[in-house]
């Protein structure tokens, strides 16, 4: 763990994971870029809007066997809703996705394409394509608005900015998301999964309850 200040309020911040290069500072909410041993300022992020979700920072837990640790949160929101994709760290040195929305889990990896995605304007729900090997079918298109972010994450991720995301679906409760928040398309394959596969501990209990 690396300890240093924040360099917009002075509070102490820490890099839990060493694959992160951002952090939300948990006093000012400023995003901390990590640059060698410096911290950059790069604007503060949005309070985060409530959602009921019970995982949090710190939350752990197993996926296929791998021990792993929630080390922080992108707030997305879509047209039906607001939706989580929360940063994993597993103890094999992986790093994931968990999706979650109304009690709704995906775990997901980013992999590099065995070939060029198509562009978001060439898809439309329905249509069939191969990816990695596997056959895929378009189930939903769609714009996503970053709302907001805390923790630690692997990127700085576009608060504030709008893109389109493409969910495809497989046989077998697999699935893959396009995601055109950057130049270059990038892919996430994983599988759906319920809470008793995923073991979770250290959960948050919301407001309210």
């Amino acid at each position: 763990m690396r300890e240093t200040l924040c360099p917009s309020c002075g509070a102490p911040v820490a890099f839990k994971s060493s694959v992160a290069l951002l952090t939300v500072c948990p006093s000012c909410r400023s995003q901390l870029f990590r640059k060698d041993l410096d911290l950059e300022a790069l604007g503060k992020a949005a309070q985060l809007l409530e959602d009921g979700s019970v995982v949090q920072v710190g939350t752990e837990g197993r996926w296929q066997g791998a021990a792993f640790a929630v080390a922080g949160r992108m707030q997305l929101r879509f047209d039906a809703g607001l939706w989580n994709e929360w940063f994993l760290v597993f103890d094999n040195g992986d790093q994931g996705w968990l999706g979650e929305a109304q009690g709704t889990y995906a775990v997901s990896f980013k992999r590099e394409p065995d070939k060029p995605l198509p562009a978001f304007s060439e898809l439309a729900v329905g249509k069939r394509l191969a990816l990695m090997g596997q056959a895929f079918e378009v189930s939903d298109l769609r714009t996503a608005s970053y709302l907001s972010a805390e923790g630690e994450l692997p990127f700085r991720p576009p608060l504030g900015e709008s893109a389109p995301l493409a969910d495809l679906s497989a046989q077998g409760g697999g699935f893959a998301t396009l995601d055109y928040s950057e130049e270059r398309p990038l892919l996430f394959l994983g599988r759906y999964a319920k809470p008793e596969e995923l073991a979770l501990t250290n959960l948050r209990v919301p407001e309210g309850w």
